[in-house]
This record gives structure tokens, C-alpha cells and sequence, in this order.
């Protein structure tokens, strides 16, 4: 019989001390199985160092090139950084994205970067994703297929999003008019059919309505009703843990999601939605088959007890 088995894959690994740590403790602790390292970050060393002393915890790759510095040398990614080496910032970048003056070459040649800067500590990357979704843009999609390709990187994050409650399914978490939403939906599937059909991905990524994402009361629920609710498959649940870090979390701006996330993420009540609904909480090591399951739930099971 066709199970649930659940990644729930944290954000940022690298970002800060704070949040690094937030991602430890709520992989010792809580639910989390994966993370997402981020190489050009202050503290990627710090999480390097976590990640070699977690065995159990799935460490893939965050690619970012609209935050810090490049890995690269700034003139080797020129269209990319601003007169001070620095990325764009997501709203600058979009831009350039969407109006093909950002270099598909010097993105592709970032995300290798990138990759090879986390393998060359000894992480392989269990799969890769993107800082902000760059990746799911029309002029970086294939960059990232090719880098992904090229450093044998053989999972990615699902494009697709299923969104709960289920009632609220037509056009999917997307912001906007519901044409807006119902293209973003149908863009994402193919792009999940075609260009990244080569990598293996979850069926979804569980995802909620915007009014309800910027809500922490409601997002909780939602949480929780979809846990309760996940029909057999494969899912991601992508989530932002983190601790308060002075002279880092004042100037960021989703510190207390973050700190929410810790605590729904330990939360004995979600530990045992997980356990009663038989959910099998993996890693993208698990989508390839090569590295025996290492997080399931007689784990759980022994966090609770």
C-alpha cells in the first residue's frame, strides 16, 4: 500500500549562527529531515560543521544569487551584482530576469559554484533549490537544470504546489488575479514535466493561501489540517526554523516566522499527527534509492516517548 512519506526540508542553512542552529535543534527535536545550505552566507562554515555532525539530517544545496556575495569573483558575474560585487537584490534581479539581462551563462556558472564549494567540504548534495524561487524564472530555469546535470546533483524541489485546504485548490498558493494564478499553476507543472524531468522531485511542495501565510494563528491550523489530510504520495513541506540572533534578526525581515517555525516544528501535538497518520518522514536520499531511509518513524517515536 502507497504510504505518505513527507520531506520537511529547511530553508537558509547558513544564513546566520541563529538560524543554523534553529535547524539543528528543530532536526534533533522536531520534524525536520533536510535542510537547504546556503554557500556564500556568513555562517555556510558554521553549517558545514553542523551537517557533518548530523548524519541523519539531508543536506542539498540552497542556490542564492539575489543575496551576499557571489562565490564566484564579481567580474566573472557581472550582470548579476551591483558596482560593489554585491547580488541584486530579489526585485532588481527579478527584473533582469524577466527582461533577459541577466546572463544564463554567468547563472549557470554561479550555481556550479555554488555546488562545488559544498562538495568540496565534504557535503554531497542530497538535491538543490533556490534562494526566493530564482530558479523557477523562465531565464534561470535551465541554468539550473544544467548546473544540477553537470555536478550530478539528482534531486530538485517540485515546482508543483498542492495547497490547503484543498477547497481552496483552484490556482494554487500564487498571489494575484485568478488568470495570474492559474498560469503561474500550469507554468510550474511544465516546467516540472520538461525542463526538470530529469531530477527526481516530491510529487508537491504543500503550500498554503497567501492571507493564510502571512498569518501565524491561521498558518498553524493549516499546518496541522494538512498533515491531517495528506492523501498517499510524496510531499515537501519547505519551512524557515530559526533562533533570535542579535545584530543578524533585527534587520531580517521573517525573524518571527522563523521563530514560529521552531516551535510548530517541535511541537509534540505535530509529532503525533505524524506518528497516528503513519506519515514516514524521509530525504531527498530517499527519492533516489541509493542510501537507506534514516529518519522514520520509530525515530519519532523515540523523540516522543
Amino acid at each position: 500500500m502507497t504510504r505518505v512519506r513527507l520531506i520537511v526540508n529547511a530553508d537558509d542553512f547558513g544564513m546566520s549562527r541563529g538560524i543554523t542552529d534553529g535547524i539543528v535543534v528543530a532536526h534533533r527535536y522536531g520534524i525536520v529531515t533536510s535542510a537547504s545550505l546556503m554557500a556564500n552566507m556568513p555562517a555556510a562554515e558554521y553549517a558545514i560543521a553542523r551537517a557533518h555532525a548530523l548524519p541523519n539530517l539531508g543536506a542539498g544545496v540552497h542556490l542564492n544569487i539575489c543575496q551576499g556575495r557571489p562565490i564566484l569573483p564579481a567580474s566573472e558575474v557581472p550582470t548579476l551584482v551591483d558596482a560593489c560585487g554585491v547580488f541584486h537584490p530579489p526585485a532588481i534581479l527579478e527584473r533582469k530576469l524577466w527582461t533577459g539581462r541577466a546572463s544564463s551563462y554567468e547563472i549557470e556558472a554561479e550555481f556550479r559554484a555554488q555546488i562545488q564549494w559544498i562538495k568540496d567540504r565534504g557535503i554531497t548534495p542530497t538535491h538543490a533549490d533556490s534562494h526566493h524561487h530564482m530558479h523557477l524564472y523562465p531565464a534561470a530555469a535551465l541554468p539550473f537544470a544544467r548546473a544540477l546535470a553537470a555536478e550530478n546533483v539528482p534531486c530538485a524541489r517540485a515546482s508543483v504546489c498542492s495547497v490547503w485546504p484543498r477547497t481552496h485548490s483552484l490556482g494554487g498558493p500564487h498571489e494575484g488575479s485568478i488568470v495570474r494564478r492559474l498560469l503561474v499553476q500550469a507554468y510550474r507543472f511544465v516546467l516540472q514535466r520538461t525542463v526538470f524531468r530529469r531530477f527526481k522531485s516530491p510529487a508537491s511542495r504543500i503550500s498554503f493561501a497567501a492571507n493564510d501565510r502571512r498569518n501565524p494563528s491561521h498558518l498553524r491550523e493549516r499546518w496541522k489540517a494538512a498533515l491531517e489530510d495528506l492523501p498517499a504520495g510524496t510531499y515537501e513541506l519547505a519551512c524557515h526554523p530559526g533562533l533570535f540572533e542579535r545584530g543578524f534578526s533585527e534587520s531580517d525581515r521573517i525573524h518571527a516566522q522563523r521563530e514560529q517555525d521552531m516551535i510548530w516544528l517541535t511541537e509534540r501535538e505535530f509529532r503525533d499527527i505524524i506518528c497516528i497518520r503513519d506519515i514516514r518522514l524521509i530525504t531527498y536520499r530517499d527519492l533516489v534509492g541509493t542510501i537507506p531511509a534514516m529518519i522514520a518513524n520509530a525515530e519519532v517515536e523515540t523523540v516522543i516517548s
